[in-house]
């Protein structure tokens, strides 16, 4: 009983015969190549830390323009240092948000990834100069403070001799001779 229900009623016993075909392979066609021009080789994509540093340590010089493949641009900032700075400013911060692109028009490679290192280099950058410039400055007003009050109080002489190892200044009582006009 089985048998008859795995067996169709209208299957026969012989098979049937399938012709035999060959297939010819398909042949590629080739385009025809031109040997007498060379292929225009496109540049690299520019990575974004190498644009960023570029940017950040010789930007007033455009360097990071030449490298983008911008000469025309590079050389005019090069000439205007930088457009006196600001061109140079403008460009980190092109460079940083990520709308700088290369001479096709090409963007960054990696932007996503490397704007927050980006963003706290330059935050530690500008800490360390504004302290560096801080600290500086107020060495600078604290000697001319002390300076100038040793010049009103006379007591610069003093202060040299006390400083200064014994026979480098000349002898206090000439010099006071010469001021007293008694030489």
């Amino acid at each position: 009983m089985q048998d008859d229900l795995d067996t169709p009623s209208h299957a026969s016993a012989t098979p049937i015969a399938v012709p035999a075909t060959v297939v010819e392979p398909i042949q590629p066609v080739l385009a025809p190549v031109d040997t007498t021009k060379p292929a225009k080789k496109i540049p690299r994509q520019r990575h974004f830390l190498a644009v960023f540093f570029l940017s950040f340590m010789w930007g007033m010089f455009g360097v990071d323009r030449f490298y983008m493949g911008l000469v025309g641009t590079g050389i005019l900032k090069l000439i205007t240092l930088g457009g006196f700075g600001f061109w140079a400013l403008i460009d980190i911060a092109l460079i940083m948000t990520g709308a700088m692109k290369d001479k096709q028009g090409r963007d960054m490679l990696q932007v996503a990834e490397y704007k927050k290192f980006a963003g706290k280099t330059v935050l530690w950058f500008a800490i360390i100069l504004g302290a560096t410039v801080l600290i500086t400055g107020l060495l600078g007003i604290l000697s001319i403070y002390t300076l100038i009050t040793a010049l009103q109080s006379g007591d610069l002489q003093n202060n040299l001799t006390n400083l200064l190892p014994a026979g480098v200044l000349p002898d206090t009582d000439l010099i006071n001779s010469i001021e007293a006009g008694q030489y």
